[in-house]
Formats: C-alpha cells, sequence, structure tokens
C-alpha cells in the first residue's frame, strides 16, 4: 500500500505505552463466571440476561412476546482483587440498540453495599448494534482487595434497550486525561426546528457560540440534528477563537467530516458530503496544533480484502476505524441509489466494490473514469429471500478523478498541512497554496 497525502486532524499524540491486565472476562464463548442477579420482574419473563451464542456476547432484553416489560437485572463480576494495583482503567467493548441511555449502567463497588456509577469515554449510540470501547477511570478501585462491577439493565412497559456486552477488562495503566469543552452544544438544542427529509434552516446558541445548518432537521425523538447531504454547517464564536472541534455523532458515520476538525479562528463552514445525525459538538478555545496522518492509497481489490477481514455478524455491518483512499475505474452506477458507483481495478471489470453515496467533488462521474475516494471501508453481511450476501464499499466519503496510473505511483505529501472546503470541494492549504487532494496546485 502506498501512502497517498495527509489530512490536519485536531488531536494530540501521546507516547503509547504497553499496559498489563488485571482482570479480563470475555463473554464470547460464555457467561463465565459472572452471576444474574434478578431486581424486578413483575411479568415473569423466562430470562432477561442470556448468553447468545448467535452474535456471541451476553444479552439483556426484556422484549417478549411482542412487547416491552418492566424490569430491572444485574450482570455482576465475582470479587476482583486489585490489592497490588497503583493506577486502574475500566475497559468494556458493548453494543445498544433501542430503548434510552440511561436505562442501562455500569457500577463498581469495593463494599458489596456502595455502589459508583462508571462514567464512560464513549457509550453505544442506540441506533444499532455496533460495538464501541469505552473506558473509564478506575484508579478509585486501585488497592482494594474485592472490587465487584455491575452492568445494570432496566426496561419500562414502554420501551427499552437490547445490550450486548463482549468484554470486560481492567488494567494498570493510569486513565487519560479527558479535556473538558468550553461549550457544548446538544442535538436537543434545535429541538422543533427543521424539515424532514430535505432539511431547512436550524440554529442554535449556547453561551456565545451559534452553530447553524441550512439543510438540517432536528430529530426530537432522539435529541439528534440531522444535517443532510450537501447542508452547508457553520460554527461561529462571538468572542473567543475557535481552537477545535469535536463531533459525536449519533450512528455509524462513514462521511468526510472528521471527528475531531483543528480551526484555530471564530467561524468555520463545512460542506457535508453525506447525511451526518449529530449528537453534539464540543467547543474547545484557544490554539490548536493540527497533526499530520498519512491516508493508505489501496486498490480495489486491497480494499475488498479489507472489508473481507472486518466479519460483521448477519444482518449488521462493520466499519475500519480509519479511512483510506480507494483507486479504480468506474465501471457502472448504482440504478437506486444516488452517487453510488462500481469500482474496479481494471475499465470494464465486474465491480465488486461500491463507492456508496460518495460526493465528487471537481466534476461529473461517468463509467470508465479513474478515480480516488476518500472514506472508511464497510463491510455489510445481509440475507435477502433466503440468500445470504456481502457489501464491500467505501461510504459517504469525497471522490475525485486522476489520470490512471502510468508506472509513476502515487503522490506523497507529508508536510503539515490544513484541510479546507472551498465551494464544497475538499483541499489543502500548504505553505499558503491551495491543492487538490491528487496534490496538483489550484491557486
Amino acid at each position: 500500500m502506498k501512502k497517498f497525502f495527509a489530512f490536519a486532524l485536531a488531536a494530540l499524540m501521546t507516547a503509547s505505552m504497553s499496559a498489563a491486565s488485571l482482570y479480563s472476562a470475555d463473554f464470547t464463548q460464555s457467561q463465565g463466571d459472572w452471576t444474574i442477579e434478578i431486581k424486578s420482574n413483575p411479568d415473569n419473563l423466562e430470562a432477561i440476561w442470556t448468553y447468545d451464542s448467535q452474535y456471541t456476547c451476553m444479552k439483556a432484553t426484556a422484549y417478549a412476546d411482542g412487547s416491552n416489560h418492566e424490569s430491572e437485572a444485574w450482570f455482576i463480576s465475582p470479587a476482583i482483587d486489585l490489592s497490588a494495583a497503583t493506577n486502574a482503567t475500566f475497559k468494556i467493548s458493548q453494543a445498544r440498540r433501542y430503548g434510552q441511555a440511561d436505562q442501562i449502567s455500569i457500577k463498581a463497588t469495593k463494599d458489596g453495599e456502595t455502589w459508583t456509577d462508571l462514567e464512560l469515554s464513549e457509550w453505544p449510540t442506540g441506533s444499532s448494534f455496533d460495538f464501541v470501547d469505552g473506558t473509564a477511570d478506575f484508579s478509585e478501585f486501585a488497592g482494594e482487595a474485592a472490587v465487584k462491577i455491575a452492568c445494570v439493565f432496566t426496561s419500562t412497559a414502554q420501551g427499552g434497550p437490547t445490550w450486548e456486552i463482549k468484554t470486560v477488562e481492567i488494567t494498570d495503566e493510569e486513565a487519560p486525561v479527558v479535556e473538558e469543552p468550553d461549550v457544548v452544544i446538544t442535538g436537543a438544542e434545535f429541538a422543533g426546528q427543521g424539515t424532514s427529509n430535505t432539511g431547512s434552516q436550524v440554529s442554535a446558541t449556547v453561551e456565545g457560540v451559534t452553530f447553524t445548518c441550512d439543510k438540517g432537521y432536528s430529530d426530537d425523538a432522539n435529541a439528534t440534528l440531522r444535517c443532510y447531504k450537501n447542508g452547508v454547517i457553520t460554527i461561529t464564536s462571538e468572542t473567543e477563537q475557535i481552537g477545535k472541534l469535536v463531533f459525536k455523532f449519533y450512528s455509524t458515520y462513514t462521511g468526510d467530516l472528521d471527528n475531531e476538525v483543528v480551526v484555530n479562528a471564530k467561524e468555520w463552514s463545512y460542506t457535508l458530503t453525506s447525511q451526518a445525525r449529530i449528537e453534539k459538538v464540543s467547543v474547545f478555545f484557544g490554539e490548536f496544533e493540527p497533526v499530520v496522518v498519512e491516508l493508505d492509497t489501496v486498490t480495489v481489490a486491497e480494499a475488498v480484502e479489507i472489508a473481507k477481514a472486518l466479519t460483521p455478524e448477519k444482518g449488521k455491518s462493520a466499519t475500519t476505524d480509519k479511512k483510506y483512499v480507494v483507486k479504480g475505474f468506474v465501471v457502472g452506477a448504482s440504478s437506486t441509489k444516488q452517487n453510488t458507483w462500481y469500482l474496479a481495478d481494471q475499465a470494464g471489470a465486474y465491480g465488486e466494490f461500491q463507492a456508496y453515496q460518495c460526493a465528487s467533488v471537481d466534476a461529473d462521474v461517468v463509467e470508465g473514469d479513474f478515480v480516488y475516494v476518500t472514506g472508511k471501508i464497510m463491510h455489510y453481511y445481509g440475507e435477502s429471500n433466503g440468500e445470504e450476501y456481502h457489501n464491500y464499499e467505501i461510504s459517504g466519503g469525497a471522490l475525485v478523478h486522476g489520470e490512471a496510473p502510468q508506472g509513476i505511483e502515487d503522490i506523497v505529501l507529508t508536510e503539515k498541512v490544513q484541510k479546507v472546503v472551498v465551494d464544497g470541494a475538499v483541499y489543502v492549504v500548504r505553505e499558503g497554496k491551495l491543492f487538490n487532494i491528487l496534490g496538483t496546485q489550484v491557486r
């Protein structure tokens, strides 16, 4: 794989040190030695917490016979000896679909009587069964000899979640320092605004920071803001310079908007290449240094192999953690999906890989074009009419045209650069000059 170009991301590089595991529990094979304690089950459900052999995890649900039921059930660890530990960090891999965020919680106790809620760095959004990894500072329990952990599930007759847990671990690493944002704007701030399906102007102001989207819609039920494709997001500060923005998306987002964006200005605008469902944006004032992240450029065949390696469960999708640049020929267009093309390494070949809802930023796309597409690679494993199928794609990214390789490989830009959007197109600024993402100077 060749290195293609670098985008500036707002992140702070930290030294990576190996951490020793103090305790681990793997629920991909069984319930293990954890116990289940039913606190409330008025409808006498047969089970709430169970091991799911199909999806290889512990699962909690109170949905039975076509309805939700009131319940509370705790999934509790055995006593864990952390007496020799001086630092401790809690880690969990979990997924939640349906229900509300406050219907699941994770607690810990030193004495079996007083339970403390853990504040995780990341929780599942509730919109899919995609697993997320969350961490929490566990130093309060370092040095204790009989620590217990409880995963607490609750539901009501009106609704409840399905909660899945694969692994739990405690390591001896010191919990990372979490930066506190200066301003947080949540999706709930836009309640009642916008037009469904098409979007319209929405705006919210919190502590002198205004967030505007010209094609937005407030999803009040999920307290999120939908910003539709080709919509322009603008965030402006009345007083302080915005150093960086950190977006939290409600569901899996594979578009071109980064989770963290360095701004270093009082105003920032961005044109979306695909719809984004935003749960919140955290605003940090000040000055931040961008850090170079090089994206790997891969052929279509290599992209297919990356997608196959993701191995999602049936009915689910899996997405790479990082973005790639996929290069290839356009060999066809979807007849049902807008801005979706089939790619192959040879012109006219069968297209096994899709550029799914990827916006072209420089020209119309026609069959035979050689293109570069940026985004995360995804694998969806489905079934239709009894037949299983797999979709391999790069989703929601930016597509640009290029010349087919003639023995000269990809351009490498290793300098620090700033990612910008001009008239909806993605560019980078380097030494005061404007380049498109193929490295060609345009201004």
